[in-house]
Formats: structure tokens, sequence, C-alpha cells
């Protein structure tokens, strides 16, 4: 019989699918369980024998998901079943490399074999393939992700990136795609800060489960975000990405997963990674440079799933 342990996960959508990578490796050595506010994008390691147990927050997003989700949750183990936490500073992740390099460290488990890869269940798929029939779009398919604000973090005002700078990289590529903007906004709690870009579809009020977003990432050619979940979303499902820095962190803090994606990272001419909330640092890109990296990237990209989209309005 295999010892239990209680594995203390983080509360972001982005760590928690870094997550997959520390639970793939202990799931085999363990009877495990993880405190989550998330389930699906476990299914599959649940499916193995992971029990998930509700992780309680204040936060918005984690607490309407953990609803959701609440008849899947287990009790909490007995308080004598040893536990590990997930977590990471910004000091493991300069010297580390990264986000996932230093979660890895946190919890005692290998970097170099860290695989937070999700395949996308049949069923997920065909609920967006339902979508993308009556989209019908006529161009590969691109995950635009707006920029916003909130009121539970006030980092990401300095996080998010020069916002003219982020909307003319974007519009440099648009013509070549089909545009569904994603977002979750709520009225003085998240709101947007970069323009309405008048996309092909709008989603903005947390229309789409975990389960349908992780399908579309997956069927999309290509993303397009600030730094967030949204580009280890894409990175998860081997969908390229192209990620626009302001402050806090740099591009190398999502590397653990350009080995499963391509990935292009675009910073600020003075890049910063000293993971603070001072806004007054200087944000201003080298578009004479990021824009012609982004056009060669984004041709790249237009090709994938081509075939995949004609199949799907066929019928």
């Amino acid at each position: 019989m295999k010892p239990a342990l209680l594995l203390k996960g983080m509360h972001g959508l982005g760590d928690n699918l870094h997550q997959r990578a520390i639970v793939k490796q202990l799931l085999p050595h363990y009877d495990l369980w993880l405190e989550s506010s998330w389930v699906a994008p476990y299914a599959d390691l649940v499916g193995q024998g992971l029990k998930i147990t509700r992780k309680l927050t204040p936060l918005r997003t984690q607490t309407k998901n953990a609803d959701r989700e609440a008849k899947q949750f287990f009790p909490q183990p007995l308080n004598t079943v040893p536990h590990r936490a997930v977590w990471y500073r910004p000091d493991e992740v300069r010297s580390r490399g990264g986000v996932l390099a230093a979660m890895c460290a946190s919890a005692g488990v290998s970097y170099e074999g860290a695989d937070f890869r999700l395949s996308v269940p049949d069923a997920w798929m065909r609920r967006v393939d339902d979508l993308i029939k009556m989209w019908r779009p006529r161009k590969p398919i691109l995950i635009y992700r707006p920029l916003v604000e909130r009121t539970e973090w006030n980092g990401c005002a300095v996080r998010n990136p020069n916002i003219d700078h982020y909307s003319r990289i974007f519009d440099s590529i648009r013509d070549r795609f089909f545009t569904i903007s994603l977002a979750d906004l709520v009225e003085s709690v998240e709101w947007m800060t970069s323009d309405d870009i008048d996309a092909d579809v709008s989603l903005h009020k947390g229309e789409l489960d975990f389960e349908v977003m992780a399908a579309l990432f997956a069927r999309a050619s290509l993303v397009f975000c600030s730094p967030g979940f949204a580009v280890i979303l894409a990175q998860a499902v081997g969908t390229p990405a192209i990620c626009t820095f302001g402050r806090y962190e740099r591009a190398y803090s999502f590397s653990g997963g350009a080995r499963f994606s391509k990935y292009l990272g675009i910073e600020p001419i003075n890049p910063c990674d000293d993971f603070r909330h001072d806004r007054s640092g200087d944000k201003n890109i080298d578009l004479a440079t990021a824009i012609p990296n982004a056009l060669v990237f984004a041709s790249q990209a237009a090709e994938r799933h081509a075939s995949h989209v004609a199949k799907v309005q066929s019928g």
C-alpha cells in the first residue's frame, strides 16, 4: 500500500496547470491528495487515483469554479497525513530560470522530467467543435486575451504590457485570423483596460467552463496574451503562444512549457524581473523588432489545424 500524501496546491489556474507536472511525478508513489479549487484540469489524473480536496479561498474565479465542481471534491484527509506545499519565491524563479522549475524544487520533484501537458478528452472537443460549427470561421482561430485589472490583485497594472504597444503588435497579425476574445469581466471587480478589438467572437462574461476553454485552446492556431494562465494553457495543449510582457517578470518565467509548444515572449526594451508592484517602470517595446518577429511567428502558426477547421465546417 502506498503512503498517503497531501499536496497543498496553489490558487491560480496557471499554477494549477503547472502543478500537473508535480502530481504526475508523485502519483505513482503516493496515495495522493491535492488541495485545489480546480478539478477539471486534473481529470485524467483523477482517473488514475488522485483525490482533490477543496482549497478554500475568497478569490472570485476560484470560488466560482469550485462551486461548479463542488460534488467532485473529496473531504479533507486526516490531519495525520503528511503534506508538502507547492510555492515559489521570486529569487527561486530567477535562480532556477522559470516558475515551473521553482515549483518543482519546492515539491521535491524533477524539473527535467516535469510534464504538465494535458490531453483534451474527446467529449470536451465535441463541445467546442459544436461552437466552431456555429461560428463558421474562414481563417485559423486565434485566442485573444484583453488586458484586465482586478480588485483582488493590484499587480495586474504593473504586470500588463504597454497598452498601445500590445494593441499595435496584435493589429499587425489580426487579419490572418478568426479572433475569439476571452475574459471574465464583472463591473468594479475585473475590468478591461485595453481597447475593445471588435473580435469575431467576444466571450467576456466567463461563458466558457474550463473544459470548453481547454478544448478551444487546443483547436486554436495561436494564443495572443499577456502573462497569466493563457500562455500556460496554450503550452499544456500544444498551441503556439505570443506573450507580451510589462514589468514584474520576464519571458523566461514561462520557459518550462516552451518544450511543448512554440512560444514567443516579447519583452520591454528594459525588461524587469523584480516581481514588485512598482508602476513607475518603463514598459516601452522595440516595435521595429517585435512586430516582424510576431509576423513571422504568426505566419507559421496560421497554418496550424487548417485541415481540422475545414473538416469541422464540412460536418
